[in-house]
């Protein structure tokens, strides 16, 4: 049966064209004809669809029978598949623990390379980032090389200088461990022996999340920030490459923390200085004294005073700021469980080359959602978040 149509006077077009075929869009025949048309024009667009099977065929309710077909198409379904993005979490207890030392809970990263002038040649430096978890202060350390004993002796450094973490939180992803053999080294059984041997527990986020250290990620941009409006020269020499770390570091540890008044009568803003050395800022404040103050204990007991009206304006001020839950609160999707089948994104490769594999186990955080998954693949057992897991339809 075909169309009786108004163009049978066009003598270039052919009869199919002229007089098409009328067909059932629900048949499960036409199913397969739209099916077929789908993958023949590449899984393209559905209105080229619909174009080329209006050249020979008037298929009843024709867009929603193409649409039903590439909706049905598994091959669509994979390439179309986004990964799933559960709410965001509760912050960890060590960002939220106040009336401690500052730097007992620490994160960690490095950022780099920079060039720096030795003689007549260029070699190339890192610098590694601590910052205290809860008054968000900031550290810097010049690294020389990637290797076990800089690593080393960087965190001896910071030891000495700040007292000994009970914490240290950092990468367990492609910047440390998975891209190279001496990023393996950087973090390997000699580390974790001093960190074992110091009392510190080491933790490391999973691979792959940077949102999940965006404690240390954010203070790394802002560091490099302050190196562009200081550093002038573009490979100065090691000793005022030491000095413009020092210098951004102070810059960092200034920034305020909490509201910055307008009114000089009121309190100034909270800054991680106020923790580490009692002022705003390193620049010189010549507080009000009394005479009473240099007799007895008066001067440790205004010590342990300011200390704790710090803390105080810690948790007043700074501490409800962390309170919203930033991004996206709901997640969307179900759930990964164990046995699903995913994909693993992978920004470096191109989608059709992203590994596959199957869940094997999940690790809910307290709260009782799944943010974190290891995969079995064929290169092995990796573990990402989430965010990095397509689910495919089976």
């Amino acid at each position: 049966m075909t169309l009786s149509g108004r163009i049978g006077a066009v003598a270039e077009s052919t009869e199919a064209t002229n007089f098409p075929i009328v067909l059932d869009g629900s048949h499960p025949a036409v199913k397969l004809l739209t099916h077929y048309y789908h993958r023949r024009f590449a899984h393209g667009n559905n209105e080229t669809v619909v174009n080329e099977l209006r050249q020979q065929f008037w298929i009843l309710n024709l867009r929603s029978t193409v649409r039903a077909a590439a909706h049905a198409c598994q091959y669509c379904k994979i390439r179309k598949a986004i990964p799933l993005n559960p709410p965001v979490g509760n912050l960890p207890a060590v960002r939220l623990a106040h009336h401690r030392r500052p730097f007992t809970f620490v994160g960690l990263d490095y950022f780099g390379p920079v060039q720096i002038t030795v003689g007549r040649r260029h070699e190339k430096r890192w610098v590694a980032l601590f910052t205290c978890l809860t008054t968000r202060a900031v550290h810097l350390e010049v690294v020389h090389d990637l290797s076990t004993d800089a690593a080393l002796m960087a965190l001896r450094r910071f030891t000495a200088r700040r007292g000994s973490p009970q914490q240290i939180w950092s990468d367990n992803g492609t910047a440390f461990v998975g891209a190279a053999k001496f990023m393996r080294e950087l973090y390997g059984p000699a580390v974790q022996e001093f960190a074992t041997n110091q009392n510190i527990d080491w933790i490391f986020i999973p691979p792959s999340a940077p949102s999940m250290g965006g404690a240390w990620e954010r203070l790394v941009r802002s560091v490099k920030s302050a190196l562009k409006v200081t550093l002038q020269e573009r490979a100065p020499k090691e000793p005022v490459l030491t000095t413009l770390l020092m210098e951004a570091e102070a810059v960092v540890n200034s920034r305020p923390l909490t509201y910055v008044p307008t009114d000089s009568n009121d309190e100034e803003a909270l800054t991680p200085f106020h923790f580490l050395i009692g002022t705003a800022s390193t620049a010189n404040h010549y507080g009000k004294t009394e005479p009473q103050d240099l007799w007895g204990r008066s001067l440790w007991r205004k010590a342990l005073r300011l200390t704790d009206l710090f803390w105080n304006r810690w948790a007043r001020e700074y501490l409800p700021t962390l309170t919203p839950r930033r991004g996206n609160r709901t997640g969307d999707g179900l759930a990964l469980g164990v046995g699903d089948l995913v994909l693993v994104v992978d920004g470096n490769l191109p989608r059709g080359t992203w590994p596959r594999g199957r869940i094997t186990r999940v690790f809910p955080g307290a709260d009782g959602l799944v943010r974190v998954a290891e995969v079995s693949t064929a290169g092995g057992v990796l573990r990402r978040p989430c965010k990095k897991l397509v689910r495919l339809p089976v």
